[in-house]
């Protein structure tokens, strides 16, 4: 069995929810593999990251993000609000 692994780096801006399209460099790496039938995982290691599929509102607010997209951020801050205080999650405390 052959395999292949890919690396795609990001970062989000200004400690804020972000999300970020990454079809094309996912299509680039499994082309650079040469892999014609097999399976692709996508997955992030990091806790505070995640990999969802989406499905393409291409509607923007006025900050230019999808109309989906900020429904999920404000789902998100409803569950887990933005840290704005020292100590606030116990996985910021030493």
């Amino acid at each position: 069995m052959k395999l292949y692994r890919g690396n795609i780096p990001l970062q989000s801006k200004d400690y804020r929810p972000d999300f970020h399209n990454v079809t094309d460099k996912v299509k680039e790496i499994v082309r650079e593999s040469g892999i014609k039938n097999g399976i692709c995982v996508v997955y992030s290691h990091h806790t505070t990251c995640s990999v969802i599929t989406q499905e393409c509102s291409h509607d923007l607010n006025f900050f230019g993000r999808e109309y989906l997209q900020q429904d999920l951020n404000n789902i998100m801050e409803k569950l887990i609000p933005t840290c704005r205080t020292e100590g606030q999650y116990s996985h910021f405390s030493g």
